[in-house]
């Protein structure tokens, strides 16, 4: 992605974010914490992590290596068809502890088959390979995408799933769709995107 853009991008984040969070509410609280865009094979452009997104300046916005130890860096570095990356504290996501099995169709689609905990850098490559988001150790969760909109999605997709498998296991247990039936529903899906993507292009 072009620096001007990646810049856009960041700054404009906040006011995407607002406009677009009021229908998915009802899922659990999300908050955007700081966003890595990648701009080539070689560097990604990363917002300040001590201000708020609302507060971003374009001087303060931060050009990494791609290739490095952090999650970002990590993430966006081996999921080549990814360009953005969102830091994320959540209500939901933040009480869960252990791998969500795929539960919702949706889930499946779109996160993967399941939603893993990464405990470290060194371990997040395996814990997304093939998925959208991971939840970290210490509460938050990174979601990532194509585009700012498919990054945004994962992390409301991500709180509904966490949201419906915390609340299933208070009546009884959530019931687990087929592993092998939640990766045919994401290549479905994945295969259909591309498509459609292709079209407007």
């Amino acid at each position: 992605m072009e620096l001007e853009k990646a810049q856009e991008l960041i700054l404009h984040a906040h006011t995407y974010f607002k406009k677009h969070e009021a229908g998915y509410k009802s899922w659990g609280k999300v908050n955007y914490l700081q966003i890595a865009v990648r701009l080539n094979d070689r560097t990604i452009l990363i917002s300040n992590p001590n201000k708020t997104l609302d507060q971003q300046e374009i001087q303060n916005l931060k050009i990494i290596p791609l290739k490095g130890a952090s999650y970002f860096q990590k993430i966006l570095f081996w999921n080549w068809n990814c360009k953005v990356a969102l830091w994320t504290h959540q209500e939901y996501a933040a009480q869960i502890k252990e791998t969500i099995p795929p539960i919702l169709d949706d889930q499946a689609q779109l996160l993967g088959v399941n939603v893993k905990i990464s405990n470290q850098p060194s371990d997040v490559v395996f814990k997304t390979l093939g998925r959208y988001a991971t939840i970290l150790s210490n509460g938050h969760s990174i979601c990532f995408g194509k585009t700012l909109e498919d990054a945004f999605v994962a992390t409301q997709l991500l709180e509904k799933t966490s949201k419906a498998w915390i609340l299933g296991k208070h009546l009884g247990g959530a019931k687990s769709i087929n592993i092998i039936e939640a990766w045919i529903m994401q290549q479905f899906y994945l295969l259909k995107y591309s498509k459609q993507s292709n079209k407007n292009i």
